[in-house]
Parts: C-alpha cells; structure tokens; sequence
C-alpha cells in the first residue's frame, strides 16, 4: 500500500516522527492504531456500559406485612321505603291550592291535599252563610296517615280528578331500609342478625344488620332478598339506590400480605407469581398460592416469606425468573 506523500508529510509534521526508507508500512499501522485502534476501544466500552444500563430494570421493593383479614362477600342492594302510604281521592272534585311540593316533611293527621267538589265549585257552597247545621262548604281534607316525607306528587293545583285518583305517596322514613339481594349458592353465608358494612356510591360507609329474609326469590337470576336496617344518622337517601354490602365469611384472622401490585399473573390467571430479590440486582420469580383481598392488599397463603425478603413492587411486570434490576427510591 502506498501512502501519499501529502499524508506523510502531515503526519510527521504533528507526530514529529522522521520518514524513513519502509516508514510507510510503519506509518500506517501507526495511523490505523491512532485512529481506529483506540476509538474502536472506547465505543466498545460506551455500547457495553449503554448495555448493562438498559438492560437493568429500575423497581421498587416492599415486605410482607401481618394484617388482620377477613374473608368478605361483596353483596349488591338497593335502598328502599317498605312502609309507604298513598293519598288517593276520596270524592270527584277540583284540586285546591296550595299543592305541597315531593321532598316537603309531613306530620301524621296533617293535611296534605285539599279537594272541592264539583257541585261546591258550581253553587258556591263555599260562600254561603246561615244556620251552621245546614252548611255544606264541599271542602274535602285529605291527611297523611302517618308522618314521613312526601315522595311523589302527581296533580297539580285545579286538577280536576276522580274519586280513587292517587295524588301523591309519603315515605315512612323511619322505616327506611336496604333490600340485599343474595345468590342461592351463598346463602349459607347470610344469617338474621349478622353485621355488615354498607357503601354508598360517594364511598360513605354506613353500618347495618341482616333483619329477615323476604318469602320470594327472583326466579330468573336465582337471588334471595333480605332486608338490611342501617344502625346510626342515616343521610336522607332516594329509593332505588344501588350501594354495595360486605358481610364477613369468615372470623378476622391475622395473615401475612402483599400490596395487590406485587402478585403478578397470567392471562388465564392460574398461575401467580412475585419477583424476589436476592441481591441488590438480582430478582428471582416465586409462585405464590393468594388467598383473599381486602383494602388493597392480598392474603399470601404459600410459600412463607420472612419480614425481610424484599419483594418487588413496581418495575416487576414482564420480567423474567433472575432479572437484573436497579434499585430506586
């Protein structure tokens, strides 16, 4: 190979190095050792170090933790006013003003509706004076039967209804109470008096008991309905509201759990897993036998960790059984 003699003469001239007779095989290996020998070197290192940092995955670690559980059933239920009453009308006539409005509380005896009939509104019988005995006014008073809150009002102020005609319905609030609906296979986990936890859909919990189960069952989805009575301030809640109720399965017990991100499992979730560590950049995997789950933490039944095996907490999905790991805070 022959270099250029323009080649050599500025590489002497940086190096300082003198051309000699066969410098030029010389030169060129101390051109390719200047230039690739040592470049070459350091990009090596770089992709190396470049591939040892990516290839470690940054997590997180956590520790078993001894929790009192309980197994729950997770029931659904619907609010509900089992002692309504009716106010229908008694005569033919004209509604009169003023219409109470749903929502207003009513006393028991206090009069809710006011009718006029309809042979008052044409004579006037309303207006008429003299012997007491003989006056007919044709005012007819509708009361509620007993106290509560006025659900629905269906006239308006001089309506014209017939006798019979519903006008409204009074909810008897305290007998307010949640209708449980109970799947037969489970049945045998729902007793008369037993405690339960009622969650409203704003997440307000409230406390109640199982009262009696109800003589019908739904024929289609296969469901026992129970009554639920609140203990405590109930809020005033509309019917036909959807909540959830917990009842415990089981007596509290004390067992050993794991935030519900460290349990990892597949697709058909027959199998569950956690990564262990067993150095600082070394996780291993470990399968697990979960038990059940409560306030974000899973039951871990098998194998039994000790308080300092240190699990993976995030960073864990998709890695393999001894994976490189970064620790982070």
């Amino acid at each position: 190979m022959t270099i250029p003699d323009t080649v050599l003469k500025h590489f002497v001239n940086r190096t300082g190095l003198v051309r000699r007779r066969g410098g030029g095989l010389l030169l060129l290996a101390l051109l390719t050792q200047a230039c690739g020998g040592s470049s070459g070197g350091t990009a090596d290192e770089a992709s190396a170090e470049e591939e040892e940092v990516h290839a470690r995955a940054a997590v997180t670690v956590g520790y078993v933790a001894a929790d009192t559980v309980a197994d729950v059933l997770h029931l659904s239920g619907v609010t509900a006013y089992p002692a309504k009453d009716v106010l229908r009308a008694t005569t033919t006539g004209y509604l009169m003003a003023p219409v109470p409005v749903p929502g207003q509380q009513v006393r028991a005896g206090q009069t809710v509706f006011t009718l006029q009939t309809k042979e008052s509104r044409t004579l006037h019988l309303d207006r008429l004076t003299g012997d007491p005995k003989l006056r007919f006014s044709g005012i007819i008073r509708i009361p509620s039967p007993r106290g509560g809150v006025l659900a629905t009002v269906d006239k308006l102020a001089g309506d014209y209804v017939q006798d019979g005609e519903q006008l409204g319905t009074v909810y008897d609030q305290s007998r307010f109470g949640f209708v449980l609906d109970v799947p037969v296979t489970q049945l045998r986990y729902v007793h008369t008096g037993q405690s339960c936890r009622i969650t409203l859909p704003d997440g307000r919990v409230l406390t109640g008991r199982v009262a009696e189960p109800l003589p019908a069952a739904d024929v289609a989805v296969q469901t026992q309905r129970y009554t639920v009575r609140p203990l405590g301030k109930v809020p005033q809640l509309p019917e036909n509201l959807a909540v959830t109720i917990d009842l415990d399965k089981t007596a509290p017990q004390l067992a050993r759990t794991l935030p519900r991100e460290a349990v990892l499992t597949d697709e058909t979730q027959t199998s569950f897993w956690v990564m262990r560590l067993l150095n600082d950049s070394t996780a291993v995997k470990v399968p697990v036998q979960p038990g059940p789950e409560q306030n974000g933490r899973i039951v871990i039944k098998s194998p039994v960790f000790s308080p300092h095996d240190r699990i993976v907490l995030t960073g864990n999905y998709g890695l393999d059984d001894t994976a490189a790991v970064k620790l982070t805070r």
